[in-house]
């Protein structure tokens, strides 16, 4: 009888827990700026009103796919990984991320800059706006 009511039980809740499985490629990807340099020209609020609405396009248009699909994509739509040693200027680091060995870039549309920071789980922390190409060679 215990094991009855413990197959329905199971039974009934065994898609409870199915979205907690599913991995981090399956979901969509959030941005936050928590990291974002607010002092020089790296940071969002001192871009132009161009490579501005440029970061919300890129960030809107990946809203719409999940990691999966944004894994597939070429690196002109997607995301690179390059060594943290290839870059130029990287100052601001944020202690959670000092020991990264790489960097992801996002290309803005429009070949308005770029989007570096760190990808950890589903977050990309952007912590650069790199409107000059001036932190990486290219």
């Amino acid at each position: 009888m215990v094991s009855s009511k413990r197959n329905k039980f199971l039974k009934k809740h065994e898609n409870d827990n199915k979205d907690s499985n599913k991995g981090v490629h399956s979901l969509y990807p959030k941005f936050s700026f928590e990291f974002n340099v607010s002092i020089g020209k790296k940071s969002v609020e001192n871009g132009q009103k161009e490579d501005r609405l440029a970061v919300i396009s890129k960030i809107s248009y990946l809203s719409k796919l999940t990691w999966r699909e944004i894994s597939n994509l070429p690196r002109e739509q997607g995301f690179e990984k390059i060594e943290k040693t290839s870059f130029k200027s990287i100052a601001g680091i944020p202690n959670k991320f000092k020991d990264e060995k790489q960097i992801d870039v996002f290309r803005l549309p429009g070949g308005r800059g770029r989007l570096i920071g760190f990808i950890d789980a589903e977050i990309f922390y952007i912590v650069w706006v790199d409107t000059d190409f001036d932190m990486y060679a290219h």
